[in-house]
């Protein structure tokens, strides 16, 4: 399985899901994007890795990573390797003295806090990837890259963003996402 190495393009608070943030992973080599919303207590115990702030007393992730290394170990990177009903599901893939690989199941804001505090790589299921990835660069015309990015949702999700886009009086994001939910039923 060929996976795709991703790094850490955005964290801000998301316009479509109140209280929530979305973070935003981009592909190392290309302009692919993918957004993932996640709560606010993931999101500040990323940008308290990112901004290298020292907590007085270890934080959850801080813990974890220092009892690996008590018991000779490290992470050594994590896979996002699954989407399933709005879900992402990823490994931790830790590396003991012995150069042995154990993986471990793992929220993905769990996963990508912890490869942030250690410095090490976040990689995708290349397919999995391709498929729900946004591509920045393909389209200056913004409706184009909106339909483009629809598509990808089920009729749940487009559902709930056709409410969405209607609550904010955005007609043209509801008319795309009305049009397709049209061809999806």
């Amino acid at each position: 399985m060929k996976n795709v190495e991703l790094h850490i393009a955005a964290l801000n608070s998301s316009i479509t899901h109140n209280g929530n943030f979305v973070l935003v992973l981009q592909e190392i080599s290309s302009a692919q994007k993918l957004p993932i919303i996640i709560g606010l207590q993931e999101a500040q115990t990323i940008a308290i890795a990112l901004e290298k702030i020292k907590p007085s007393r270890p934080l959850t992730h801080d813990l974890l990573l220092t009892t690996l290394e008590t018991l000779h170990a490290h992470l050594d990177h994590v896979v996002i390797r699954e989407f399933k009903n709005g879900i992402f599901y990823s490994v931790l893939v830790l590396k003991d003295q012995h150069q042995a690989y154990a993986e471990i199941d793992s929220r993905t804001s769990d996963a990508i806090a912890l490869a942030v505090r250690q410095n090490c790589s976040i990689y995708m299921n290349e397919d999995l990837f391709r498929t729900i990835a946004i591509d920045s660069s393909v389209s200056s015309d913004p409706q184009e890259n909106k339909r483009e990015q629809f598509y990808k949702f089920d009729v749940e999700e487009l559902n709930q963003l056709l409410l969405e886009a209607l609550s904010k009086e955005d007609y043209e994001t509801a008319a795309i996402v009305r049009d397709i939910i049209s061809k999806k039923v």
